[in-house]
C-alpha cells in the first residue's frame, strides 16, 4: 500500500493528486466561463462593432472606382484644319498698339496672322541675331520683337504663319553685292531687271551660297519662333526680259539649270524643318504658273512643301489672253467665273494641300463671297487675305486733293486753251432773267447707281448673326 507524504502546510495537510484534481476544475471553470462570457457577449458585441464600422463608413467618403481618364482632344495640326488668315499690313506692324489694334479689328471667322519677316522689296521686319542677316544691312529702322508679335497674336487666338520674300529683293543686294546677281560678269555693277527710270530693281542671285545662307537664317528665326507655318514667297528668278542677256550668275552656272537651284533649295529648307512642327508652304504667283513664264524653273509645284500658297490677283487676268480657253475681254459680273478659270489651270493641284493668298484690292466682299465657297467645294485648306482697307472695312478713302504751293497764285489749267480762240459762255447772260441755279439731273439716280456699301456682314462674304 502507497504511503502518503505528509506535508505540513500551517494548519493543513496537502495532499498532491487533490491539488491537482482541483487545478484542473478551477481550469474548466474559468474556461466554461470565458466561452460563456463569449457566448452572451458576441452578438451585442459584433453589433456594437458594425454600428461602429457603419459611422465611420458614413463619415468618411467612399473611394471612387477608378475611372479612365477624360478624354482630351489632341490639337489640330495646322494642315489639317481650315486656316482664314489675313497678311497684317506692314504700317501695322512695328508700332505694338497699331498691332493689337488691327489684330482685334478682324472679323471672328479670322483664324490666322501671316507676319511678313522679310518683304517683297527686301526689308527685314523684325530683330536678328543672325551676323548674316545683320551683315545685310536691311533690318528695318524699327524692327520688332518677332516673339512678342508672335505671342501677342496668340494670346489672341490666332495661328502664326511667317512670309519670307526669299531671291525677290531689292534691299539686300545694295549693301551685300557677293549676294547678289552682276552685270555681265564677276567684276560687274549690280544687275538691274529694268532700267532705273522704269524702276528697275537688283535681286539677289539663286546660284549665290551666301544669298541661300542669308534666306536660311531668316527660315531658322522663324522656325525658332515656333510659328505654325512659313510661306516662301518669291522663290523664283525674274522675269524673261531682255535684259536677261545681261544677267551674270556665276562661274560654272551654265552647267546647273535654274530648275534645279531652285528645286534643290526648295529641298534644303524643308529637309531643315522635318523634325520640327513648322510647314513649309511654297508661295507663286498664279499669273505666271500659268503663262509658263518659266521663272519657277519648271513648275511651282514641284518645289518641295508641305503645301502650296498660289496669289491669285484676278484682275491681271482680265484683258490679257492667256490661252485659247482663257480670255477675258472684260470682268464678268460675276467675278467667281474668272477665279474658276484661274484655279483651275494652276496645274495638277489634286492631292495637294492649297491655300491660295487672294488679293481683292478693287473688289468688294459681296462680289467675292462665290469665290469662298468655291474653294471650300474644291477642298482647300482655307485661304489668305492680303489685307485691303477699302475691301475689309467697306468704306472708300477719298483721293487726297493737294494744295496749291501758293494759293494765292491763279492755278493753271491742266489743259491749256487756244488763244486764238475765243471762250464763248455755255449760256448767254439776260439782265432781264434772273439766272436760275443748275440743279443735278435726277439726283436719284446718282444713289441707286452708288449705293453705300453694305459692311454687316463678314468680311469674307459670310453673314454675321
Amino acid at each position: 500500500m502507497k504511503r502518503y507524504k505528509i506535508r505540513h502546510y500551517r494548519s493543513r495537510i496537502y495532499n498532491p493528486i487533490r491539488g491537482k484534481i482541483i487545478k484542473f476544475v478551477l481550469i474548466a471553470v474559468i474556461v466554461a466561463s470565458i466561452f460563456g462570457i463569449g457566448w452572451f457577449a458576441y452578438e451585442p458585441l459584433m453589433t456594437a462593432i458594425n454600428e461602429k464600422n457603419k459611422e465611420i463608413v458614413e463619415q468618411e467618403p467612399v473611394p471612387e472606382k477608378p475611372q479612365e481618364p477624360a478624354y482630351v482632344p489632341v490639337e489640330e495640326e495646322f494642315l489639317e484644319k481650315e486656316t482664314v488668315g489675313v497678311v497684317v499690313p506692314e504700317e501695322s506692324l512695328y508700332n505694338a498698339l497699331d498691332y493689337y489694334d488691327f489684330l482685334s479689328s478682324l472679323d471672328e471667322e479670322v483664324t490666322a496672322v501671316v507676319i511678313d519677316m522679310k518683304t517683297q522689296s527686301g526689308t527685314v521686319t523684325y530683330k536678328s541675331n543672325q551676323i548674316s542677316v545683320i551683315n545685310a544691312g536691311a533690318a528695318h529702322a524699327e524692327a520688332v520683337d518677332l516673339d512678342s508679335r508672335i505671342k501677342t497674336a496668340r494670346k489672341m487666338g490666332f495661328d502664326v504663319v511667317a512670309r519670307i520674300f526669299v531671291f525677290e529683293d531689292s534691299t539686300a543686294p545694295y549693301n551685300a553685292i557677293d549676294m547678289a546677281i552682276r552685270y555681265e560678269s564677276e567684276d560687274g555693277i549690280l544687275w538691274l531687271d529694268d532700267s532705273v527710270d522704269n524702276g528697275g530693281k537688283p535681286w539677289l542671285n539663286p546660284y549665290s551660297d551666301t544669298a541661300q545662307k542669308y534666306v536660311l537664317d531668316i527660315v531658322y528665326d522663324a522656325i525658332d519662333s515656333e510659328v505654325d507655318a512659313i510661306i516662301l514667297d518669291g522663290m523664283r528668278f525674274p522675269e524673261k526680259l531682255e535684259s536677261m542677256e545681261y544677267a551674270y550668275f556665276g562661274v560654272g552656272t551654265e552647267e546647273v539649270s535654274q530648275k534645279n537651284v531652285l528645286a534643290e533649295f526648295a529641298k534644303r529648307i524643308y529637309l531643315s524643318s522635318v523634325v520640327t512642327d513648322t510647314n513649309i508652304i511654297i508661295g507663286f504667283d498664279s499669273y505666271e504658273q500659268i503663262t509658263e513664264s518659266g521663272i519657277y524653273g519648271e513648275n511651282a509645284l514641284s518645289l518641295s512643301g508641305d503645301g502650296y500658297a498660289p496669289l491669285i490677283d484676278i484682275d491681271k487676268f482680265v484683258g490679257e489672253k492667256i490661252n485659247d480657253d482663257f480670255y477675258f475681254r472684260r470682268m464678268p459680273e460675276d467675278i467667281t467665273e474668272v477665279f474658276v478659270k484661274i484655279y483651275e489651270s494652276i496645274g495638277n493641284i489634286s492631292g495637294l494641300n492649297m491655300i491660295p493668298v487672294l488679293d481683292f484690292e478693287g473688289f468688294t466682299q459681296k462680289e467675292t463671297e462665290g469665290i469662298f465657297s468655291y474653294l471650300r467645294e474644291k477642298n482647300a485648306l482655307g485661304f489668305f487675305v492680303i489685307y485691303d482697307e477699302p475691301y475689309f472695312t467697306g468704306i472708300v478713302p477719298e483721293p487726297e486733293i493737294s494744295d496749291p504751293q501758293n494759293p494765292s497764285a491763279p492755278v493753271v489749267p491742266q489743259t491749256p486753251t487756244t488763244p486764238s480762240v475765243p471762250v464763248t459762255p455755255s449760256v448767254p447772260e439776260t439782265p432781264s432773267v434772273p439766272e436760275t441755279p443748275s440743279v443735278p439731273e435726277n439726283p436719284s439716280e446718282e444713289d441707286e447707281e452708288n449705293p453705300p456699301e453694305d459692311t454687316s456682314g463678314s468680311h469674307f462674304g459670310k453673314p454675321s448673326d
